[in-house]
């Protein structure tokens, strides 16, 4: 049995996890070498602890947390070399509940491994994005599975290929350029996530460039040294055009700006049927030249003009957010112009 095989296969496992990371892709947040900052506090709480950031989780912890949460979890010490890798991984990877109904289906290397890029593959978009990564991760496992339990496995050469899931400074580098040509990579994070593969696309779009889309190969370097930037091939869009493409931002923005230019009218149009005419609440604004305290006594009488005032000034933010967003979807700018800290990287 596999009683002493956690050390090996966590090893195996952290290999696939990387470093620290907090990218906006990434629904768990900050992540230190696979364990996120929710899962740091809640251990930390457990333990009585206080909580601190999971980039200061400690070699001991690191290894008490997997241990605890992940391979006694599993019950990986029942099982047999190679299953325990499976197992664990799948559980680190997809969650215990999961890893679990999948090991009740079984316990058979190649088996479990299908069963996990199965459901991997149904994930329709973030399979789109991350699946190669994955592919690779539940092969690489499957072959170290084999190898744990004494089988020989054929191993698949190296690929230098850069795909969604991947961190680290060739990531970072690719970021890097992709920028200051103007794709869309977000913060240069060396994170290889939803935003890298979606530039990506699109220099492979631009250039003619075969492969798989969002797949980063060598041979792309040499385009890449030499490609122009990119230009804004959105700035024909408004924000009827958007909204008319089903963008919820603009749609809400277009429908205050509705409600308040509604309100404006029907506040005008109540005081213009009342006893004090608009004209005459116009000339009333010179009072505010008068004494400060006569402000007041003005006010008191033209409630009307507060309400327009505030619904033009509500209006104007709207069609600025509105402006500011449109602008961003002509260029590409998700994530706003790099800092100099990210450029310094």
């Amino acid at each position: 049995m596999a009683s002493h095989n956690f050390q090996r296969c966590l090893s195996i496992t952290l290999k696939w996890e990387g470093g620290y990371s907090n990218h906006p892709d990434d629904p768990g947040g900050p992540t230190m070498r696979g364990i996120t900052q929710r899962e740091y506090d809640t251990w930390r709480v457990m333990n009585r602890k206080t909580k601190r950031p999971v980039k200061q989780i400690e070699e001991a912890e690191l290894q008490a947390l997997y241990r605890q949460q992940y391979w006694d979890a599993m019950q990986c010490d029942r099982l047999e070399p190679g299953c325990d890798l499976c197992a664990f991984d799948a559980a680190v990877n997809s969650g215990v509940k999961r890893a679990q109904k999948w090991l009740e289906k079984s316990q058979d290397i190649d088996a479990f491994c299908s069963e996990r890029l199965a459901f991997l593959q149904g994930l329709g978009r973030l399979w789109r994005v991350f699946g190669a990564g994955w592919r690779r991760r539940v092969e690489g496992i499957r072959n170290d599975a084999h190898l744990m339990s004494g089988r020989s496995v054929t191993v698949i050469p190296h690929s230098n290929a850069l795909h969604a899931g991947m961190k680290g400074e060739k990531v970072r580098e690719l970021q890097k350029k992709l920028r200051a040509l103007g794709y869309p990579c977000g913060n240069i994070d060396g994170v290889f996530g939803e935003q890298v593969h979606r530039a990506v696309v699109l220099f492979q779009h631009d250039n003619d460039l075969q492969g798989d889309p969002g797949i980063w190969l060598d041979s792309y370097y040499v385009k890449l040294d030499n490609a122009q930037p990119m230009l804004p091939k959105r700035s024909y869009y408004t924000s009827k055009t958007l909204e008319q493409a089903g963008d919820r931002p603009i749609a809400r923005l277009n429908f205050l700006q509705r409600v308040f230019a509604w309100v404006f009218g029907a506040s005008a149009a109540t005081e213009a049927f009342q006893g004090n005419s608009v004209v005459d609440s116009m000339n009333g604004m010179r009072t505010i030249v008068e004494p400060f305290q006569e402000v007041f006594e003005w006010l008191e009488g033209n409630r009307w003009l507060l309400i327009a005032g505030a619904c033009l000034g509500l209006i104007a933010l709207i069609r600025l957010m509105r402006s500011e967003h449109v602008q961003a979807y002509q260029n590409f700018d998700y994530q706003g112009p790099a800092t100099a800290k990210e450029e310094a990287q």
